[in-house]
Parts: structure tokens; sequence; C-alpha cells
């Protein structure tokens, strides 16, 4: 999606009625509804998404149904149902520290748009650790995390730019799952990279 068309998204003017629980929703609606509730949580408006106790019950008798997928880093700082305003059932979410992409979290992944129906957003961070880490080539008992994120960075040294290529290194990973390419194929699975600014709050859609 071009700049301009995801800019277009965050001044939409949104209701109740699309916020229905459904998440078999197309690629573009799934954005949407993430560029728009990131925008309600950077301006501090009220938190309306449904964390009743029919709610519970709903998804309890009838299963979970989120409109998509987030793979993003561990640190008690980015929280995605915060950061886009969700409410319960509504978001999938994978958290690994450095919001790197390996067996496990790739298996999760094809879980939650092959049996979910979900879409994928790879949600890095600024100020991370786990890259902090790799940048200044310390390992330890995380190096199975910070060898991954150095591999990615490669020569890149500006911290913001790391988390970017962190991130795009995490979708390409999943780009490159066979089950996830017959996905994209033939069910509109959409892989999208966004970074989250932890001193402002705001999401950077890559």
């Amino acid at each position: 999606m071009s700049e301009d068309k995801t800019t277009m998204l965050v001044g939409a003017d949104y209701t109740a009625d699309d916020y229905d629980g459904d998440a078999h929703v197309p690629a573009d609606a799934a954005l949407r509804r993430l560029v728009e509730g990131n925008r309600i949580y950077v301006e501090a408006l009220d938190h309306k998404r449904d964390l009743s106790q029919e709610r519970i019950a709903d998804l309890f008798e009838n299963g979970q149904r989120p409109f998509a997928c987030v793979i993003t880093c561990a640190d008690s700082r980015v929280v995605p149902e915060h950061i886009f305003m969700t409410g319960l059932g509504e978001l999938f979410v994978i958290r690994v520290a450095g919001n790197v992409v390996g067996p496990i979290e790739l298996a999760s992944a094809v879980y939650a748009c092959e049996h979910l129906h979900t879409r994928l957003l790879v949600l890095g961070h600024t100020h991370c650790g786990a890259i902090k880490a790799a940048l200044d080539g310390e390992a330890g008992p995380v190096a199975a995390i910070t060898e991954r994120i150095a591999a990615a960075l490669g020569d890149v040294r500006d911290p913001y730019e790391a988390s970017v290529a962190n991130a795009r290194a995490a979708a390409a990973e999943l780009s490159a799952s066979s089950e996830l390419a017959r996905l994209a194929a033939e069910h509109d699975l959409d892989i999208r990279v966004a970074i989250y600014h932890t001193h402002c709050g705001v999401v950077d859609f890559l």
C-alpha cells in the first residue's frame, strides 16, 4: 500500500458497527482497523472495545475470530491489544524477544492464518533491548536471539533503521514459508511491517 493510501486511512470515521467481531475481513480492512485503533490510542480516547462478560462467553462458546495476527517483541511496553485499541478475541498475538521469527513463531503464524483466517503484521519497536544487544555485540544467554538479529542487521547501525531491518527480516522469514505463500496466493493473506515508537505511542506502517 502506498504512503498516500495509508495516510488516507488514518482520517477515516468509524462506528461501533465497524467492530462487529467478524474476523474474516479483507486485508485492507484489517489494516484500516489497526491504523484507526492506533490513532485512538495516541489521542487517548476512551477505550470502547468489548471486554464484557458477554464477549467472554461468546468467545468461549463460539471460538476466537481474530482479524489479525501480530508478531511482536515481548517488551512490556509493547502491548498490541492496547496499541491498536482492540477487545477480547480480536488479535492473535505472538510475542518473543526481538520479534524474531523462528520455527515456533512461524508455526504459530501458520496456525493463525490457516485456521483462524487472520492477516499478518510484524510489529517492531524503537529502543529494543534485544536489538541494542545485537548492535553492541552482546551474546550470553540471549545469543540465540541476538545472533539472529545481528544477521538481519548486517551493516546497519542506526537504531531506528535497525528496528526496521529486523522487522523486515522477520517478515521475509514469514514470506519464505510455503504454507503462507499458498495462503497469500489463494486466500488474500497480507504480510505487513510496522514500527512502534515507545516514546510517543505512534505506529509507523511501512
